[in-house]
């Protein structure tokens, strides 16, 4: 069969670089493939021509490299709030996250927010930071802001040699030496004098963030004994593998200048997967793409067993048996045939028919726990249609597709509005989807309005007569009620109570008037929205032994009901959200005041931790159309949301009136 052979388990690194988008994320990827020998001229990844055009990442990519005898997995993460959905499910995949950083802009919203939850999952990370040679570059800066938000368990392995135009290479703290590259060599010198001082602080929190690791070390060196490097040095791999160190590095990708000793620092300190060759096998899908000449393609991680071409596996989520067949391993768009693979390492797989990404493949009977951290639920709605009329079906497959793909999107089909509803992260995710759908799928899609569901009620009681007579000669039509309505308070629904006493309405008829009644509310009166929350007695009528029929008492009943409503006056109730913001402290006062300029509702607001706040509010989802992408503007991306509906209420004269002019 071919292909490549298989890396040993104890020898593969599953890194998965994260952080903010601009980063430099994908251009640390191919400069470590490029120096792992790879050509990257023309760009490893960011292949999909959306990415081409917006000069930045979209979507995961994945390319291996082989570095000293070992397989390094690199899984290059998009950045940005609007393409979280890729991020959350290949966590579950990595071994190692490598948080980049961009030394002219620092710490940035996403990188907490994914240190957060690779605190939930338990994931070792290590800190690049990147960009070295930029105006503005600050690396002590980033330092500070990272041992701040993480503790004195975010150390200096490396901190740079120069900055900005001077940057050169790099002060290994542990050895305490120089190292820069020279004439294409690599050449150890002393630390200068001017930054001498900062490199024994920096070298400094490096050892007590060690020593911490290890009891024995530390009780030396609380004495006053400080260890050798090489003591210190075996400390390394242990403190990064149980999160009890973060090792901090720095360079720059675009000068090729630390890359090389990062690779090194993975290959030599970072942890292999954990996974046996032994164990039955269970697989990860990490995500789902579509390739146009191959098809449906699943990358996949190897939690354990071997896997082999043509090898059997069951999906824990559908029960299907599968037959895994053409592997291969991925370097960007180009596929690496691949006869078998160990316990640990990341895999393509193609042609799976239903697979998508978050599932979990095992041989049959076999349970795996795995720890999992859905990603944020996307609240940036908007309603789409086919611009082709009739490819209504069609927009439906391609949906379907397009959510195999990226299982952050959601599709909620609204049976009141008739609308196809599409919630993503944000705008750009919504336009990338979009794209994609046209590209891959061949179905041209426009937005449109969103439709509300607004409701209307009555604001008092009344009574109101309903008369449906005509005899204009021949069979006539003879229907009479009198019907007394009143609001019942907000969420009850809809009751009616028959009153008739004497049968001056047949009891025949009764269920007839109650219809007219129902169509009638569901129709609604002042904008043409469902009348709710209210309750309508039938208390009289008149009856014809001729010309009465079950559809005269139906056209009465919805007569009465808008006699009634006309005399008791009507309002709109608007849907009202509940939403839970969370926002640096220092920003509460703003959001709180954007919430009010949208007629919103403080709630209450309490501590998030972390220098963070919380504020709950009531808002009227007409004023959140934009809000997701507002809030990120608001803040810089460090806000986010969750939004349920609460409740309906009365909405004020100014929506009623765009409301009717709209009718």
């Amino acid at each position: 069969m071919g292909g490549k052979a298989p890396t040993p388990t104890d020898r593969i690194r599953n890194v998965l670089l994260v952080g903010h988008g601009g980063t430099g994320k994908t251009t640390l990827a191919e400069a470590l493939l490029a120096a792992a020998g790879t050509d990257v001229r023309g760009g490893l990844f960011d292949f999909e021509p959306e990415e081409r055009a917006k000069h930045h990442s979209m979507s995961l990519a994945v390319a291996s490299m082989e570095w000293r005898g070992h397989t390094i997995n690199l899984v290059d993460a998009p950045g940005g709030c609007d393409y979280l959905g890729d991020v959350f499910p290949a966590l579950r995949a990595a071994d190692l996250a490598l948080f980049v950083v961009d030394a002219s802009t620092g710490v940035q919203a996403q990188h907490d927010q994914l240190w957060a939850a690779c605190n939930t999952l338990g994931i070792p990370r290590l800190v690049f930071v990147n960009k070295m040679d930029r105006d503005n570059a600050n690396y002590q800066a980033v330092l500070e802001a990272l041992r701040e938000r993480a503790g004195k368990a975010v150390a200096p392995v490396f901190m740079p040699l120069g900055s900005e135009r001077d940057f050169a290479g790099v002060i290994d703290l542990l050895h305490f030496t120089a190292v820069q590259k020279i004439d294409g060599q690599r050449v150890e010198s002393e630390i200068p004098f001017e930054v001498e001082d900062q490199a024994r602080r920096n070298r400094d929190a490096l050892v007590e963030a060690i020593v911490e690791v290890d009891d024995a070390l530390l009780a030396r060196y609380l004495d006053g004994d400080i260890p050798e490097p090489k003591e210190l040095a075996e400390c390394f791999a242990h403190g990064i593998a149980s999160r009890q160190f973060f090792p901090v590095l720095c360079g720059s990708a675009t000068e090729q200048i630390g890359v090389r000793l990062l690779a090194d620092f993975i290959v030599d300190e970072c942890p292999a997967p954990a996974g046996s060759g032994d164990a039955p096998l269970a697989l990860t899908v990490m995500k789902t793409l579509s390739d146009p000449f191959v098809g449906r393609i699943n990358v996949l991680k190897i939690l354990s067993g071997r896997l082999a071409q043509d090898a059997h596996a069951r999906n824990a989520r559908t029960g299907a048996d599968l037959r895994l067949h053409q592997l291969f391993h991925l370097r960007g768009k180009e596929q690496i045939p691949a006869a078998e693979a160990c316990a640990g390492d990341i895999v393509a797989i193609a042609k799976l028919d239903d697979v998508r990404t978050g599932d979990l493949l095992t041989d049959p009977g076999v349970q795996v726990d795995l720890a999992e951290l859905p990603p944020p639920q996307p609240f940036h709605r908007v309603a789409v249609e086919p611009v082709s009329a009739g490819d209504d079906d069609k927009l439906s497959a391609a949906l379907a597709k397009v959510c195999d793909e990226d299982p952050s999107l959601r599709v909620q089909r609204d049976d009141e509005t008739r609308q196809v509803v599409l919630c993503g992260y944000g705008p750009d995710h919504i336009e990338l989807t979009l794209a994609r759908l046209q590209r891959k799928f061949g179905v041209a899609v426009r937005q449109v309005p969103l439709r509300l569901r607004y409701r209307e009620t009555l604001r008092g009681p009344a009574r109101g007569v309903g008369r449906h007579v005509k005899q204009s000669g021949g069979h006539g039509q003879y229907g009479v009620c009198t019907i007394e309505v009143e609001p019942l308070p907000r969420g009850t629904g809809e009751e009616f109570e028959n009153r008739i006493v004497g049968g001056v309405i047949p009891g025949t008829y009764i269920p007839s008037v109650e219809k007219g009644v129902r169509d009638a509310m569901a129709q609604g009166v002042l904008v043409g929205y469902p009348v709710v929350d209210v309750r309508v007695r039938l208390i009289d009528g008149k009856t014809h032994s001729v010309d009465s029929s079950d559809m005269a008492f139906q056209a009465a009943g919805a007569l009465a009901f808008r006699d009634a409503a006309e005399q008791a006056g009507m309002c709109v109730l608007e849907p009202v959200m509940e939403l839970e913001i969370e926002v640096p402290d220092g920003l509460t006062g703003d959001v709180m005041g954007d919430v009010s300029a949208r007629r919103g509702r403080i709630m209450g607001t309490e501590s998030a931790g972390l220098g963070r706040s919380l504020v709950r509010a009531h808002v009227p989802e007409a004023e959140l159309s934009s809000y997701v992408a507002e809030l990120r503007s608001l803040t810089s991306g460090a806000g986010s949301v969750t939004m349920r509906y609460d409740h309906h209420a009365e909405a004020p004269d100014t929506v009623v009136r765009k409301l009717t002019a709209g009718s």
